[in-house]
């Protein structure tokens, strides 16, 4: 395989290409993504689009006229896969920290510190108001802030992975939040019920006023709930189901391998939760209560902002298990 070089995607044009996690376009010569319906290949597939680009190094698999590879979107998944592509030898050699990173941004665990502070450290760069880009980056349409985005981070991505404690000014805030939510899980202070059969888990956050003054406060963090962080409740629960509540507000998301194509485990399938939404707002005798739609990437289903409902919180969690546990 000749060199590659990365092309931002709305300029590839009729340059023969490589996609990393997104769809392909017409001169599109392989797509290594997790993406439903990209048209990887079958033998290389994996639950991460950066190990379906490993698994196509270590192929020795070579289409010789591809001359640029890019991605659609802007994220760890598909940032750490197309350094693999431009920068092979010393992506290998970090594999394992890499898929790391990559786990972190797409599905919200981790097991090296490190992978979550690179991760913290990326989602800050894409930030308006934490990003040490120029602001008016970001005032341009989104497709040319990816572009910006992987050409600034691409050249500087092996130094911030190897030296990430050097950056602690971009992860220390978001780090002390996972710290404390850990620790909370840990205590009990944070509640975690899991249903195994309904793939399904209620995370109960503390609701006593001490323990909510000592939470660290982050301000737009991507993974980052009103009560806790996310990687400390992925972390903790494999149910791809999760309902979050502090007692007043109540948050459900399908998680985003509910999205993917995944390899190594198959989440239950989604249902649509418009009549769940239509059942709480029945409960409630007013509408508050919204579903997206099933086909979004991590839908949500939650009681609208500054919205005071009547539901106790055994009353929501009973809504929830009822309409899982049925058939329809």
């Amino acid at each position: 395989m000749q060199s590659l070089k990365y092309v931002p995607y709305n300029r590839l044009g009729l340059t023969p290409n490589i996609i990393v996690d997104s769809m392909p376009i017409p001169s599109t010569i392989l797509t290594l993504s997790h993406w439903p319906g990209s048209g990887s290949p079958e033998a290389l597939k994996a639950d991460l689009s950066a190990e379906i680009v490993f698994n196509f190094l270590e192929s020795k698999a070579s289409p010789e006229r591809a001359e640029a590879v890019s991605n659609n979107h802007f994220d760890e998944d598909g940032l750490v896969g197309i350094f693999t592509l431009l920068y092979p030898e010393e992506a290998l050699a970090h594999k394992t920290l890499l898929l790391d990173i990559a786990t972190a941004g797409d599905f919200g665990t981790y097991k090296d510190r490190e992978a979550a502070q690179v991760t913290f450290v990326l989602q800050a760069w894409a930030q308006p108001d934490k990003s040490p880009l120029n602001k008016t980056v970001f005032q341009r349409p989104y497709d040319e802030i990816v572009g910006i985005l992987y050409e600034e981070l691409l050249p500087r991505f092996s130094n911030l992975f190897q030296r990430v404690h050097f950056l602690e000014q971009y992860w220390q805030e978001e780090d002390r939040l996972l710290e404390w939510s850990e620790n909370a899980i840990a205590k009990g202070d944070i509640k975690i019920e899991v249903h195994p059969h309904l793939d399904f888990a209620i995370v109960e956050a503390p609701s006593a006023k001490e323990l909510v003054q000592a939470r660290p406060k982050v301000k737009g963090a991507r993974w980052t709930h009103a009560t806790c962080h996310q990687f400390a409740v992925h972390n903790a629960t494999t149910s791809s189901r999760i309902l979050v509540t502090d007692g007043a507000r109540h948050d459900f998301y399908y998680r985003y391998e509910t999205w993917v194509e995944l390899v190594e485990r198959t989440p239950l399938p989604r249902k649509d939760l418009k009549p769940l939404a239509d059942k709480l707002n029945q409960l409630e005798g007013k509408s508050i209560w919204t579903a997206q739609k099933i086909n979004e990437i991590v839908p949500h289903l939650s009681a609208a902002e500054n919205t005071t409902g009547k539901l106790s919180v055994s009353t929501v969690k009973g809504a929830f298990i009822e309409f899982f546990s049925s058939a329809s």
